[in-house]
């Protein structure tokens, strides 16, 4: 990996982590799950089928469903976890995968200060 990936990777983890603390209390960004899905919340369940459309590589679907998520919500701490989460579970995807499936870093930064400004916070924009 050469040093801009590693820059981008560590600014997307640092702005995640930014984003879990001010917004949820949470020193994470990572999504957790019920064990069992009939458990699940409507947050839980938008999740769990954006997680598989990313590993599906579907990727730009499941950010489109997202926004329409997003969108179609009442602004809840539990969608922004969902959302949050999702970026999170992007971030970990290999570059090879993401750039198989036509995507970048540099859009899973742009979409968590989206995000981030979507809920209210601003200034977070580091240039690269």
């Amino acid at each position: 990996m050469d040093y801009e990936q590693d820059y981008i990777m560590r600014l997307i983890k640092d702005m995640a982590r930014m984003i879990a603390r001010l917004l949820l209390g949470k020193d994470s960004p990572a999504y957790e799950l019920p064990e069992e899905e009939e458990k699940d919340s409507g947050a839980d369940a938008a999740y769990r089928e954006l997680a598989r459309l990313i590993d599906e590589g579907r990727i730009n679907e499941a950010e489109n469903r997202l926004c329409d998520y997003l969108d179609q919500g009442s602004g809840s701490r539990e969608e922004l976890a969902a959302a949050l989460g999702f970026y999170d579970h992007l971030s970990g995807c290999s570059e090879d995968f993401l750039e198989e499936h036509d995507y970048s870093r540099e859009e899973i930064y742009d979409g968590l200060r989206e995000l981030a400004a979507r809920f209210g916070v601003t200034g977070l924009d580091i240039r690269m």
